[in-house]
């Protein structure tokens, strides 16, 4: 209660260069909280249910696709909103990331045995974890590229191939890499059978492509990574990508509200800005950029303060 109306009398008293007013969003913000209410609200009623979950989408498709026609009712509904500044149905169309996501978090609360480490589990785990990642590197450079042919082959080729790995896999953890495999590697087809869709994958304007093949992409990547924790590689690169998982507010915000004032008060930030004479210089200037915000957020974690919303 009181750092509500510590908020609220802040807004009300601070003088803003245009004055307040809640229009002047940050559109990521009002987009997370849109899926954050609605993904739980759609989850709670289908947790159960988990077809009727997957049913909800071609539904939202169908309003996006139909309220091009201007006299439908799906266009009545696509321009409907009781408060424009907090909500508009274009922002449910991240539901198709959102949705298939709540299948990985149910995956992953899951309680199941560790995976296999016998020398030859062992061994098939980390071709199945190389695999996702050859298929996270072959799209993003053949999107990028526009070799769409060949990456679409070589991503068959490598889909099939460690979906073949995986049957030789046994107990708990076959059940578990078989769902993340076959939930990423659907999503990725899927998506580049809509890539020639609305111009090609784009992330502004979004298009169908690009939901599906960063989902079925995370998917891919997220089961590498449990692949490689659960065998002991890389342990305190895990843990310190967790410690920025657990607070993403302050991830998300200390870049520009706390670390940015900080580098122009102190001068530091001419020294930053000079590494931009060439690519190198431009990727160097990054990782200290975000290795900074990650080490900000990570001590935030450890002492325990977190940034919930």
């Amino acid at each position: 209660i009181a750092g509500f109306s510590l908020a609220a009398l802040f807004l009300a008293f601070y003088p803003f260069k245009n004055g307040f007013s809640l229009s002047q969003s940050d559109i990521i913000i009002i987009v997370l909280a849109n899926m954050a209410l609605f993904g739980s609200v759609i989850w709670i009623f289908t947790r159960n249910k988990p077809l009727y979950r997957i049913a909800i989408l071609p539904f939202v498709m169908a309003v996006f696709l139909a309220s091009k026609e201007t006299e439908s009712w799906n266009s009545l509904l696509f321009n409907w909103s009781p408060a424009p500044w907090m909500y508009k149905f274009y922002y449910l169309k991240y539901l198709f990331i959102i949705i298939p996501g709540t299948f990985a978090g149910e995956w992953l609360a899951e309680k199941n045995e560790d995976l296999e480490t016998k020398s030859d589990s062992k061994s098939t785990l980390l071709l199945i974890a190389a695999g996702c990642f050859v298929l996270l590197l072959t799209n993003l450079i053949g999107l990028f590229e526009r070799i769409l042919f060949i990456n679409l082959l070589v991503t068959i080729a490598v889909s099939v191939l460690i979906i073949y790995q995986a049957k030789s896999l046994s107990g708990s953890s076959k059940s578990k890499i078989s769902k993340f495999l076959k939930a990423g590697v659907y999503l990725l087809l899927l998506g580049l059978s809509f890539e020639a869709y609305e111009g090609g994958i784009k992330k502004d304007f979004s298009t169908y492509s690009y939901y599906f093949v960063t989902s079925g992409l995370a998917f891919l990547t997220l089961l590498s990574l449990i692949i490689l924790e659960q065998l002991g590689y890389f342990a305190s690169v895990f843990r310190f990508l967790g410690d920025n998982g657990k607070n993403p507010m302050v991830t998300y915000t200390a870049g520009n509200l706390l670390l940015i004032p900080l580098l122009k008060l102190t001068g530091a930030q001419a020294l930053l800005d000079s590494l931009n004479g060439n690519a190198v210089e431009g990727l160097l200037r990054g990782l200290i950029f975000t290795g900074i915000v990650a080490l900000i957020t990570v001590l935030f974690t450890r002492i325990k303060f977190f940034w919930k919303t």
